[in-house]
């Protein structure tokens, strides 16, 4: 079996981005949980479903999962090629939280996906999720683009900080000191359809990396 190891995670009932952080959320500091590669479908299913795994599954990752000085009884992180979950069951194998990983937790984890065999878990399907709020959604998206901003000034990666603000603003600008203000200005108001773009741009240009 395959592991990840020290991570925090934050294991919430409903489909939130890790980005979307709140001060009374849970935080998980794990030493150690089972990894398994799986296809798109599994994940995407995992994200808009609650679903419920075999008892076969549920004993191969029985307590396997350390939490500081514990043991959790049923958690793994499952991986495609692009994308990452954080997963807990209860004991009848119904995914009961759930948590989505950092940027650079994901992308370290994207890295050595590739080595990890592919897993095919029996499961099925029991209803559809609810739709997460706007509120933590637009948090999400402001977190993502902001930390990105800073993460680039703190670089000086001023050419990847040109583009953003050509694709956002629909303009170009030599001084980055200006763009950066007015990208972290636009952020403290309502966030929209471009702003959502920015963000999966973001995410996207990880991922091919």
């Amino acid at each position: 079996m395959n592991f990840y190891y020290d991570i925090t995670l934050d294991f919430l009932e409903n489909n939130y981005q890790f980005y979307e952080v709140f001060p009374q959320d849970q935080f998980w500091k794990i030493k150690k949980i089972p990894l398994f590669q799986v296809n798109n479908k599994t994940i995407k299913d995992f994200l808009n479903n609650h679903i419920q795994v075999d008892k076969e599954f549920l004993k191969l990752i029985y307590q396997k999962t350390i939490v500081e000085d514990q043991k959790c009884d049923y958690a793994c992180i499952l991986a495609d090629k692009n994308n990452a979950i954080a997963v807990v069951f209860d004991e009848n194998g119904i995914n009961t939280e759930m948590s989505l990983l950092s940027l650079s937790d994901e992308l370290n984890l994207l890295e050595i996906i590739y080595s990890i065999p592919l897993m095919v878990i029996d499961y099925v399907t029991i209803e559809k999720k609810p739709k997460p709020t706007l509120l933590r959604q637009a948090l999400q998206i402001k977190n993502i683009i902001l930390e990105e901003i800073n993460k680039l000034l703190n670089n000086k990666n001023y050419m990847k900080l040109q583009y953003l603000y050509l694709e956002w603003f629909g303009k170009t600008e030599k001084d980055w000191h200006k763009m950066a203000n007015q990208m972290k200005e636009q952020l403290d108001k309502d966030i929209g359809v471009k702003e959502e773009t920015i963000s999966e741009i973001i995410k996207m240009s990880y991922h091919n990396v």
